[in-house]
């Protein structure tokens, strides 16, 4: 199914298994098919995991094509337009600039909630994946640990000066 190329095209957000979109979007298109459900299209994005969109005339068909389904859920009643989907792919993520010295929550991974000191941190708009990853080390330990975290798993605490 391909999306519509209509101007008032509306789309329904269900919640997926990460990692599974592809196969909950097969269900639902099986399914749809079969039951003889009006659905125009079922778009899983690869940057957006654990969501599926599926474009519909009524909300009704798509709570019909989800009931039951334990891989799926309906998120919102409120569709969904083709520009909203648009800016969520299109969403580029925020840049944090840290500096050696900079105190840091960890946000994301094995030491999310522990706070940590900035040891050395990529040059301010180098591009390379290799460079988004900053050495702190753990305040929150008894002992001295160095850890290399990427950038986006952490938020910045308390600037140095």
């Amino acid at each position: 199914m391909k999306p519509s190329t209509q101007k008032n095209v509306i789309f329904f957000v269900i919640r997926a298994i990460a990692g599974q979109e592809a196969k909950v979007a097969w269900l639902l298109y099986k399914r749809a098919e079969s039951r003889g459900i009006r659905v125009k299209s079922i778009l899983a994005l690869p940057s957006l995991r654990g969501y599926l969109f599926v474009e519909a005339d009524r909300e009704y068909d798509v709570r019909r094509l989800v009931r039951g389904l334990q891989k799926a859920k309906m998120m919102r009643t409120n569709p969904v337009s083709i520009e909203e989907i648009d800016t969520m792919i299109s969403k580029e993520p925020e840049r944090i600039e840290v500096k050696p010295g900079d105190i840091v929550k960890i946000i994301k991974g094995n030491f999310k909630g522990f706070r940590a000191r900035v040891i050395s941190a990529p040059e301010p708009g180098v591009e390379s994946k290799e460079k988004r990853f900053i050495i702190a080390t753990l305040l929150d330990v008894g002992k001295d640990w160095e850890i290399r975290i990427p950038l986006e798993n952490v938020k910045i605490l308390k600037e140095e000066g």
